[in-house]
């Protein structure tokens, strides 16, 4: 399968609200999207795992180079650019979360869907890694 993704960091010591891990993605255009699991109360004594897909405001992502850049177009290496993310309160976006995802699994399928319409909406072509 293509993947419309590439992985830069898998995070267990964020500042998000969440003991699970977080995914960070270089995505087509230009973004770095998260993706993280939290608990949700659905009645009393009782509990669901909710999705959370959110842009990363503080980084661009170059696509086709493959470099992290922060907001002023300061290349920095994905060693640093994990750093930060463990260190520092990081500035998100929320795009949206989803109660039906079951898994990390399912939810990369789902962020693969997202990356194939960026690519489609773009005027020039990826080189896409299976």
């Amino acid at each position: 399968m293509e993947s419309c993704y590439r992985l830069l960091h898998k995070s267990n010591n964020t500042h998000l609200q969440t003991s699970l891990p977080v995914y960070f993605y270089g995505m087509p255009n230009d973004n770095i999207y998260l993706i993280y699991a939290r608990f949700y109360e659905i009645n009393f004594n009782k509990s669901g795992l909710e999705f959370v897909f959110a842009i990363l405001e503080e980084y661009t992502y170059d696509f086709v180079l493959g470099k992290i850049y922060t907001l002023k177009n300061k290349e920095t290496s994905v060693k640093e650019f994990a750093e930060a993310l463990e260190k520092t309160d990081i500035k998100i976006k929320i795009i949206k979360s989803y109660r039906k995802l079951n898994s990390f699994t399912k939810a990369q399928l789902h962020l693969n869907k997202i990356g194939k319409k960026m690519i489609q909406k773009t005027s020039y072509s990826f080189k896409l890694v299976s």
